[in-house]
């Protein structure tokens, strides 16, 4: 029996027993699963506004984060624009789930159930895909943006998508590293050459690790400047993806 994941998203001021509140799409959720032999494991879900990005909702972010570090999971959502913001954040999320044999299934596309190891499933991908230009031009699933944290500068880790305030693991990874190398007593220009050596890429994509980035990277490490470090996080730094 496989493995599934369950999430669902409402409106903030959604009736929580209408078609559209969470309760009933995980229960409709939980009745897909029955059907196609899978049982479910974890249910997640927000309330959040359409226009807020998968990974900046706890729920979502949640997920994303988990399914990181899994293989095999069976995702199911009940519509398209009730988990993805954009076309192309689906489309992202897709592919890095696939890449670690995850399986996304919707359970109400205009009335079908598709998952993307189908042929129907495929051909949603395909035009989703052809729709990202039209995404471009303000006519995708999302048309609303809403605006950042007031005041919040993104830390260590975190990236700024569409206004709000994301994580950025492979910017995380980078920091960790960092932090291992000056740990084991490297100086600045040691720890870039290391960074440089193992691939690791930099910031803003330069071609090279400096020691003045290492130094700021360090400084604002020690001033608590890292997503894992905020007191309303979970977990150490090495425990993220």
């Amino acid at each position: 029996m496989g493995r599934a994941w369950t999430y669902a998203r409402s409106e903030p001021e959604t009736d929580s027993n209408s078609l559209e509140g969470v309760a009933q799409q995980l229960r409709s959720l939980e009745a897909y699963a029955r059907l196609r032999g899978l049982r479910v494991e974890r249910k997640l879900s927000d309330e959040v506004p359409v226009g807020m990005p998968f990974e900046a909702r706890p729920g979502g972010g949640a997920l994303v984060s988990a399914l990181r570090e899994e293989r095999g999971v069976h995702v199911l959502v009940f519509h398209l624009e009730r988990a993805f913001a954009s076309v192309s954040e689906c489309l992202a999320l897709e592919r890095e789930w696939e890449g670690r044999g995850h399986v996304l299934h919707v359970a109400d596309l205009d009335g079908t159930s598709v998952h993307t190891q189908s042929g129907l499933g495929r051909f949603m991908l395909s035009v989703l895909s052809s729709a990202q230009t039209m995404e471009a031009s303000g006519r995708g699933l999302a048309r609303l943006k809403h605006p950042r944290r007031a005041g919040e500068k993104p830390l260590l880790g975190e990236r700024v998508v569409r206004g709000y305030v994301v994580p950025d693991p492979d910017e995380l990874r980078a920091v960790q590293r960092i932090i291992d190398l000056h740990g084991e007593g490297k100086s600045l220009r040691e720890i870039a050459e290391t960074l440089d050596g193992e691939g690791v890429p930099t910031k803003r994509r330069a071609k090279a690790w400096s020691k003045e980035a290492i130094r700021l990277i360090m400084l604002r490490v020690e001033n608590g400047e890292v997503r894992s470090l905020r007191k309303d996080e979970v977990g150490s730094l090495r425990k993220q993806p």
